[in-house]
């Protein structure tokens, strides 16, 4: 990598309620001065950009602010994010590179292992659930959480189709 006139990060959560900023107004006052800042010589960090908010309204700026970052600032960018869709909009720019960390899932299980590295390709799903279970929720509740998961999925493939 080559010398970079300046860093930027996004990263991690706070707030400021004293003066009325929320987490995620915090965020966008991070992003905006990015966004203002930075030129093609930069070093950009994000991540999971746009969790503060509905994941509509979440999605649309981690969107608009990664196509910003990639068409108009041009600069280098490590943008972790949870919209899988961001995926598909970018796989043929060659102008960026998809990358997931790497995990194994044993054959005939259920249960993640992840195995800190970085690696090519796309990450095929979401496992929020397989961290709800690593970090001890009661198994009423994940088994909750599954079926709702599935059920959100089946509505949303419904509606793909009718497209």
């Amino acid at each position: 990598m080559t010398p970079v006139d300046k860093v930027f990060t996004r990263i991690g959560a706070s707030d400021n309620i004293l003066e009325g900023k929320s987490t995620f107004y915090i965020e966008m006052e991070e992003t905006k001065a990015i966004l203002e800042q930075a030129t093609r010589n930069s070093l950009v960090v994000m991540d999971e950009l746009g969790r503060g908010t509905s994941t509509f309204d979440g999605q649309a700026i981690a969107d608009a602010v990664l196509e910003h970052l990639v068409k108009v600032k041009q600069c280098r960018t490590l943008f972790s994010t949870h919209y899988h869709n961001l995926q598909e909009k970018y796989a043929r720019d060659r102008r960026v590179e998809i990358c997931r960390m790497a995990y194994l899932i044993p054959e005939g299980s259920d249960k993640l292992i992840y195995l800190y590295k970085l690696e090519k390709g796309k990450c095929s799903s979401s496992f929020g659930l397989n961290i709800a279970r690593i970090a001890g929720l009661p198994r009423t509740v994940l088994r909750k959480a599954k079926e709702m998961k599935e059920e959100f999925d089946m509505k949303t493939v419904q509606k793909i189709n009718m497209v």
